[in-house]
């Protein structure tokens, strides 16, 4: 069928206000809620591909539609809108949904007659990803390529108990945030370590108004204070050494008091990127007396910790922090990457530490970039924080380190 110059004219209108063919929908959307991440990669696989004849098509062609010609024109797109909400729904129900959503939990508080602080359960807000909500921000995001969309939850309190008159006096009443993390794939000696650390947090005060100090209260990190030796960074090597594993509680801790709106006093990223604190830059590495991880308890009363182990798997840490929460406003985004850099050759080091032919691999080949998070917090409608959070991450090549009696290899340093 011939369409007339007419009917052109009047497609060539609505071709003009929302044509589907300039739409430039981002590679990937990265969904957030808090630091839960979810990639939407593929973006334009939501863009509408229907396509009926021109035959199809009746008067009057003038409608409050959509309707785009194909290359060809012989054939018309015509749809409601450029994104399938209905696909995208689909995926929100079934890849995200289930790992967003969680019933809402009661905590009571109470100290023993030793005077010890316990917890009958833990305090768990409800949340719901609103997925109708969460789909039309998607579908705005492709059409316009934004690439970050913050999904759309709805909140339930969580009922806190609190049975001491002395806590209740310090300002403990509420759930103030919650910092978790995922260690899915540890090994049983940094399970061991991660748990052993969380433990030292659970039931700890921090008075209105002090600087808490992660390796303060964390202590003496040795075979004699409970840990085993597993992975930890030391310079350029990876090397067992006790406490491996600990950057998991601290990690854990600095992103329940970025939640929580509270002052950052003193945060470090690892020097490498490292899997078990994704998304890249809301990690804090510690390490007892050279870095630390600080923050000012800066919310009305006292802040009460409860750590604890649970999730997806049993593979999740959390921080619980009980108190009075301030009312502010606290606004997270990114992680924001930028400036990979490829990691350098492997080399080799001959070292007299190793026995002959033994070798050891202290090194993994891992891709260097940048990472920056953005928190805004306000308070009473005025600015408290603006903070900027950058996390320069080394590419590192493999290092292989052999017995100074094995064999010649070519271009190989003298190790330490």
């Amino acid at each position: 069928m011939k369409i007339t110059s007419s009917v052109l004219s009047c497609f060539a209108f609505f071709l003009f206000l929302t044509p589907l063919s300039s739409i430039a929908a981002p590679k990937e959307i990265r969904l957030k809620y808090n630091y839960q991440h979810f990639i939407l990669s593929n973006p334009e696989k939501y863009l509408q591909k229907t396509e009926i004849s021109t035959t199809a098509i009746k008067d009057p062609f003038c409608q409050a539609e959509d309707i785009t010609f194909t290359k060809d024109e012989t054939s018309v797109k015509k749809t409601t809108s450029n994104v399938d909400i209905i696909a995208l729904e689909e995926y929100l129900n079934t890849k995200v949904a289930p790992k967003i959503n969680q019933q809402k939990n009661d905590v009571r508080i109470y100290k023993n007659e030793k005077g010890n602080i316990q917890f009958d359960g833990y305090a768990q807000e409800g949340i719901t990803l609103m997925v109708p909500d969460t789909a039309k921000m998607i579908a705005f995001a492709i059409e316009n390529n934004i690439e970050f969309v913050n999904m759309e939850v709805r909140n339930e309190e969580p009922n806190i108990t609190v049975e001491n008159e002395d806590l209740k006096n310090m300002g403990i009443k509420e759930l103030v945030a919650v910092g978790r993390s995922d260690f899915s794939g540890s090994s049983g000696s940094r399970v061991h370590n991660v748990m052993t650390g969380a433990n030292r947090f659970n039931g700890y005060i921090i008075p209105k108004d002090a600087t808490f100090s992660f390796t303060d209260r964390l202590g003496r990190v040795d075979g004699s204070s409970g840990y085993v030796k597993e992975l930890v960074i030391l310079g350029q090597k990876v090397i067992p050494d006790y406490g491996g594993g600990l950057c998991q509680v601290s990690s854990t801790a600095y992103r329940g008091a970025m939640l929580a709106g509270m002052e950052i006093v003193e945060r470090h990223n690892h020097s490498y990127a490292v899997r078990y604190y994704e998304p890249a830059g809301s990690d804090a590495t510690i390490y007892v007396g050279s870095k630390d991880f600080k923050f000012k308890n800066t919310s009305e009363g006292a802040l009460l910790m409860q750590t604890r182990r649970g999730g997806n798997g049993n593979a999740e840490l959390f921080f619980h922090y009980y108190g009075t929460k301030p009312q502010r406003e606290v606004h997270i985004f990114g992680p924001i990457i930028s400036n990979y850099r490829k990691p350098p050759a492997p080399k080799t080091t001959i070292s007299n530490d190793l026995a002959p032919g033994q070798v050891q691999v202290v090194s993994h080949e891992v891709t260097g970039f940048d990472s920056v998070f953005f928190r805004e917090v306000k308070e009473k409608g005025s600015d408290l924080y603006n903070d900027k959070f950058f996390s320069p991450y080394q590419a590192r090549g493999v290092w292989t380190i052999k017995g100074a009696a094995a064999a010649p290899v070519e271009n190989a340093e003298v190790g330490e």
